[in-house]
């Protein structure tokens, strides 16, 4: 093994990996997505069990080995247990993690990506904020970060609270992106918006979105 790494990062997926193992895509702010593997993960005694499910964020040390990544330790800061007993939050986080693994690479700074996944996933576990309002400003503002944000079409008529979303969502600070709430009406109108600029720039099939349709 070569030296360690320290990265934060939030696990995308953790798929089984042999008889006891786990392969977790991890997303991280500097080195953007890494596959790691998780040896005995599986073994209900592993000290990993909980630390390398889906959506666990925090610290994880991880090493490089000849052909691939391994984890060494795992300082989880949040869970989000929320999601293991709720089939439609689980599903909105699903998709939202579908998205960060389509849009990001190993190698690149994912930083904004994982600023943003994080702070969509805390938004989606708070009475506060719709799940629709919050898979709207997700989605654009990940179209936005990745650079594919056309702004609102031209020759078309909007609301005044949605073009002043839409603006927030692509030009503010993350701090101040959970900061408001629409109308039903507008949220509407936000909504069929985005569902537009799903299906003309991100150009993969969701799982996760076919299980929304259906809840």
């Amino acid at each position: 093994m070569n030296d360690l790494e320290i990265h934060t990062g939030m696990i995308l997926k953790a798929v089984p990996a042999g008889e006891n193992d786990r392969l977790i895509t991890l997303l991280t702010g500097t080195s953007g997505k890494i596959n790691v593997f998780v040896r005995g993960a599986r073994k209900p005694s592993s000290r990993f069990a909980a630390s390398s499910e889906a959506f666990s964020f925090g610290r994880f040390t991880i090493a490089r080995g000849r052909t691939a990544y391994y984890l060494q330790d795992a300082d989880i800061q949040n869970y989000f247990e929320e999601f293991r007993t709720d089939l439609e939050l689980l599903s909105y986080a699903s998709y939202f993690a579908e998205i960060a693994d389509y849009y990001c690479v190993e190698g690149d700074d994912a930083s904004p990506m994982l600023g943003l996944l994080y702070a969509s996933l805390l938004a989606l576990t708070s009475p506060s904020f719709s799940y629709r309002l919050v898979r709207c400003i997700y989605v654009l503002r990940a179209i936005v970060i990745n650079g594919e944000f056309p702004g609102l079409p031209r020759g078309r008529t909007f609301n005044d609270a949605v073009i002043a979303a839409v603006d927030r969502i692509e030009n503010s600070d993350l701090r101040h992106l959970y900061t408001f709430k629409l109308t039903e009406s507008a949220e509407e109108e936000l909504f069929r918006l985005t569902t537009e600029y799903e299906k003309k720039f991100m150009d993969r099939h969701f799982k996760s979105l076919e299980v929304l349709s259906m809840l």
